[in-house]
């Protein structure tokens, strides 16, 4: 199958790039741009491949705590999705997953189960989809109208909320599809959509470290011992613990985004600080920013297979080797994050459910004949600025993987070498009170 399609009369806007002259000069160790020219040639460029990661969407609390006394009424069925057909990574039957049951299990008051992915969720899944089907079916004429065997790729981590948000975006991209839709998901051991500790211990030393200096410096900042005192105020918390950041950003997003009422006095400049507080905890953990020592390492052990998986995909299709037109993941919020750490994007605040990364791959001409491909990225369906270029620019492939993701792409030869180093403790790992809830 082909996955090069052609576009005409392409005009230099928002979700399009027009190329006329390509600085061929330029090293491709830089960003290249590509500038409308005054040459007579019509212009034309191909989507040859697009990859979309996504967060699921709004859920039921993943905490027990902070949100005492309210109903969980908000999941069921918000509209009849497509069928999905979910395998494991080789084909066999779906694997089992531990951690969702464990979650499933646990019942809230009103009818909702731990982690639930809600109506809400299931609409905004949908909307992603809707947005994808207008952009890539109707505007750009890539996907075929009719869903047709192999044009779209679905990877879902194994837990209920990402597989319902897969199926919830193929519901809008494909609406009519009657035949079950092939998807893939992973063991809780072999995932590599986020951080995944279970498969090496090297990185949940690294996670417990990072997790411990947090925790010093916090214990150190007066600033926030006063807002820790404020909220426990505000939630009637009379006990000697200190508020889990974490746990208390996952109980308010989830009241706020399904209407419910929030603890008298909680504003929102404190939900803004809780915000705050709980990003830059989940940061440190799984999206550490370059002034970061463990940045590095972090990345390539929790999310470098990903990395290298995206850019394979890339390279596959630019040597005329694709598989499909369209690749989806269904992540989490711990998936996202990193994504937007390695691309020089802000990550000061929590990414919003749906929250979404796209990588376009494009195809073009230089002007002696040789084809060139480029990589356009899009958060949340606007084209992002890449540091060190100027607006509406793309880069190379090359450009690409050398500049944002070639320090934290790994194989897993690679990471199963690095994941049996181990260092001694300077000091205690200790948990800090957070949990990764965000999940």
């Amino acid at each position: 199958m082909s996955c090069c399609h052609g576009l005409s009369e392409l005009h230099g806007c928002a979700t399009r790039f027009l190329v006329t002259h390509v600085y061929a000069q330029r090293s491709t160790s830089h960003c290249q741009s590509q500038r409308l020219g005054t040459g007579t040639v019509e212009p034309s460029a191909e989507l040859k491949l697009v990859q979309v990661v996504f967060r699921h969407g709004a859920r039921s609390p993943l905490t027990k705590r902070y949100w005492a006394g309210q109903e969980w009424d908000v999941c069921g069925t918000a509209f009849e999705p497509i069928p999905l057909d979910i395998k494991s990574l080789d084909g066999g039957e779906q694997p089992k997953s531990d951690h969702d049951q464990a979650q499933r299990n646990i019942k809230l008051p009103g009818g909702c189960h731990k982690g639930e992915l809600t109506k809400l969720g299931q609409q905004q899944a949908r909307e992603v989809g809707d947005w994808l089907r207008s952009r890539y079916v109707h505007q750009f004429g890539f996907l075929p109208i009719q869903y047709k065997d192999g044009a779209v790729s679905g990877r879902t981590t194994n837990f209920s909320r990402t597989i319902a948000t897969l199926q919830g975006v193929l519901t809008g991209l494909y609406p009519d599809a009657s035949k079950p839709i092939p998807v893939a998901t992973a063991s809780d051991m072999d995932e590599i959509m986020f951080a995944n500790v279970l498969s090496c211990e090297r990185l949940a030393d690294v996670m417990k470290r990072a997790r411990y200096k947090l925790r010093e410096a916090t214990e150190k900042d007066e600033r926030i011992q006063q807002l820790q005192q404020k909220l426990k105020g505000i939630l009637g918390d009379k006990s000697d613990d200190p508020i889990a950041f974490l746990d208390l950003h996952d109980a308010m997003t989830v009241i706020k985004s399904h209407g419910k009422a929030l603890p008298k006095g909680m504003t929102e400049d404190l939900l803004m600080e809780v915000d705050k507080e709980a990003s830059k905890r989940m940061i440190a953990l799984v999206a550490p920013g370059v002034e970061l020592s463990h940045r590095e390492e972090l990345l390539k052990l929790s999310m470098g297979r990903m990395f290298d998986s995206v850019v394979q995909r890339m390279r596959q299709c630019a040597d005329g080797q694709p598989k499909h037109q369209m690749y989806l993941y269904s992540g989490h919020d711990t998936t996202i994050m990193p994504l937007l750490a390695t691309l020089g994007q802000d990550v000061s605040t929590w990414p919003p459910y749906v929250s979404n990364v796209v990588f376009e791959l494009w195809e073009s001409q230089t002007l002696d004949g040789k084809k060139q491909e480029y990589v356009k990225v899009l958060v949340n369906g606007k084209e992002v600025e890449l540091p060190d270029m100027l607006p509406g620019h793309v880069c190379t492939l090359e450009a690409f993987q050398d500049n944002y993701w070639k320090p934290f792409t790994v194989t897993e030869e690679e990471r199963q070498e690095a994941c049996t180093l181990t260092f001694e403790h300077e000091q205690p790992a200790g948990s800090g009170g957070d949990s990764l809830s965000g999940f």
